[in-house]
């Protein structure tokens, strides 16, 4: 069995160590029944980690690439987390779920360019506010909420 080289052991480690994060934070939307999941959130955070290797790698030979790579890598989280924010009226949801993938990809990107303790607490802190957040509900929002099955009462026939 041959050795993997040390640089593909690193890359490995930083993207499970992305990959953990990123599931900590997606079970917690997971168990409150919110938009994105473990998969999801665990996709985030290889994918930010990814580009943020591919962008150091890079960087090698192009220093401004990795700024590029940040700049393009925004964009696109930022478009990601816009189409989980629903608007209602008055009603506004979804901003936590946004918030987490900005995060996700954040701490990706940290654990990406050797932030690991930055990535690591961020990850950790995120989803401990998510928990907490989440275990006290909000009566007034959940008295204007629809019940469940009106939801799905236009699909009898279907």
């Amino acid at each position: 069995m041959t050795e993997l080289p040390a640089e593909a052991f690193e890359i490995l480690l930083r993207l499970c160590a992305a990959a953990a994060l990123g599931a900590a934070i997606g079970f917690e939307r997971r168990v409150h029944h919110k938009a994105i999941g473990i998969a999801g959130m665990v996709l985030i955070a290889i994918g930010s980690t990814t580009y943020m290797l591919l962008g150091r790698h890079l960087a090698e030979t192009d220093p401004s690439s990795l700024s590029r790579t940040l700049q393009g890598f925004l964009s696109g989280i930022g478009f990601l987390g816009g189409a989980v924010i629903f608007k209602s009226g008055f009603d506004v949801r979804g901003i936590k779920a946004a918030a987490a993938v900005w995060i996700t990809g954040a701490l990706g990107l940290a654990i990406g360019t050797s932030y690991w303790g930055l990535g690591l607490v961020v990850g950790i802190v995120t989803a401990v506010v998510l928990f907490v957040a989440d275990s006290f509900p909000d009566e007034v929002r959940e008295e204007k909420q629809e019940p469940a099955e009106l939801e799905g009462s236009s699909d009898k026939n279907g």
